[in-house]
């Protein structure tokens, strides 16, 4: 079991977290990559390759609160399968099934409304698709990935928050033979997933059309640097260009202690800054800031988050789940112009009062802001329980309720969603 700090922030709080001995090698990486023995002929690489997959069934529930909308639920089950060979002269090659079938008994019926459609493509359908497919060159501390991969950077992340993560068309660039630092650079033109738009099964461009005038992005260059000289410290620094959307430089520090008698810290603070180009709309400044306190069983966590930007401009997240402490399971501050907003949250590590591995969370989160020029005000809960199993299977169970506190009636955007998902991975 993860101590209750660590799992507060894999829960709910949005620090990203790399590695520095071995950057590729955890389970919020860089490239996701595992060691690989070094073979001698194509036959060998292939026959000592690796397989590994997830399975996961999933069921998403949502009573919309909008006057006459009808609420929605969904099942499915599938996961990923994937395929690595083994390096030959330091070259391994990879793919990876993504699937995603309904569940017809327990989904709701499309032609109806009543089909969530999180889990499937734009028609309500299931699919199947090479979420991952790359070549991958490692060296000493270097290493150089091209394909469809998994990415985690502050801007661009995998956020697996239903059936399958995103993954990412890119070529990436790695280097960790600095003590106590990793480098990373990349360009993505491409992405797929349940963030990426309306059909979660095919890969788009990045980013796409950024502007009312209707000019279209190529791509996104990005480079940033990772310390952990500073004993219990985690420092990193981001450049990202958006073309013809937004230049985005973004930096965070977090420090994490464990004390006598059990006490335990985590402390972050935040900045971004967006420099709008093509008049996109993309403009302003990020604040953030989390306290997170832990003794024994118990977590107590607060963060705040600001974001500042003239003539109803606002800030993003980027392509994914973004880097905001305040990001809850549903609620962020992105597309909210003059974005305020808090949440406090507690944890309680359940493994030694009921069974191994599990915890139960609760967060309380309040967003403020304006929206098209007017006002907007959300208050969001989420409650969280988490259960692993074994090394190899877990549960996880949440409960978001979302209430809009300007609208109401037919214009209300609240809702509250039941989400549960059972995971094996091999």
């Amino acid at each position: 079991m993860r101590n209750s700090i660590c799992l507060l922030s894999t829960l709910m709080f949005s620090i990203p977290v790399f590695a520095i001995d071995d950057y590729r090698c955890t389970e919020k990486s860089l490239c996701e990559i595992q060691d690989y023995t070094e073979v001698s002929s194509v036959d060998e690489a292939f026959s000592q390759g690796k397989f590994e997959g997830k399975i996961r069934l999933a069921y998403i529930d949502q009573n919309n609160h909008e006057l006459g909308a009808s609420d929605t639920y969904g099942t499915s089950i599938g996961g990923q399968m994937k395929y690595e060979t083994a390096k030959l002269y330091n070259v391994s090659l990879a793919a990876s099934a993504f699937i995603s079938q309904k569940v017809s008994p327990l989904s709701g019926d499309v032609n109806k409304g009543e089909l969530n459609p999180d889990f499937f493509d734009a028609q309500g359908d299931a699919f199947v698709y090479l979420g991952e497919a790359y070549i991958d060159y490692s060296y000493k501390n270097i290493a150089l990935r091209y394909g469809r991969q998994k990415l985690d950077t502050p801007l661009n992340d995998r956020d697996d928050i239903r059936m399958l993560p995103n993954t990412f068309e890119a070529l990436t660039l790695g280097y960790g033979g600095i003590e106590h630092f990793v480098f990373m650079a990349g360009y993505i033109s491409a992405w797929a997933g349940y963030d990426s738009g309306d059909d979660i099964s095919k890969f788009k461009d990045i980013p796409g059309e950024v502007s009312a005038t209707g000019e279209i992005g190529e791509g996104v260059a990005l480079a940033g640097v990772m310390n952990d000289s500073i004993e219990g410290v985690d420092l990193q620094a981001w450049y990202y260009d958006f073309n013809k959307l937004a230049g985005v430089v973004y930096a965070d520090a977090v420090y994490a202690a464990e004390y006598s008698g059990g006490l335990g810290v985590e402390f972050g603070v935040q900045y971004g800054n967006y420099a709008e180009k093509s008049s996109s709309g993309v403009d302003g400044d990020a604040y953030g800031g989390v306290l997170a306190l832990s003794y024994d069983v118990f977590t107590l966590g607060s963060a705040v988050n600001e974001a500042k930007s003239s003539g109803g401009k606002s800030v993003i997240l980027g392509y994914g789940g973004g880097p905001y402490f305040t990001s809850m399971e549903e609620m962020t501050i992105d597309s909210i112009n003059d974005a305020q907003a808090y949440v406090l949250s507690a944890e309680l590590d359940l493994s030694n009062l009921l069974l191994d591995s599990m915890a139960l969370f609760y967060a309380y989160g309040h967003f403020e802001g304006n929206d098209s020029g007017s006002d907007t005000e959300y208050i969001e809960q989420d409650i969280i329980l988490s259960y692993g199993i074994n090394e190899s299977a877990d549960l996880e169970l949440s409960y978001a309720y979302v209430d809009d506190r300007v609208n109401s009636g037919a214009g209300d955007t609240g809702y509250d969603r039941f989400l549960a998902r059972a995971n094996y991975s091999f």
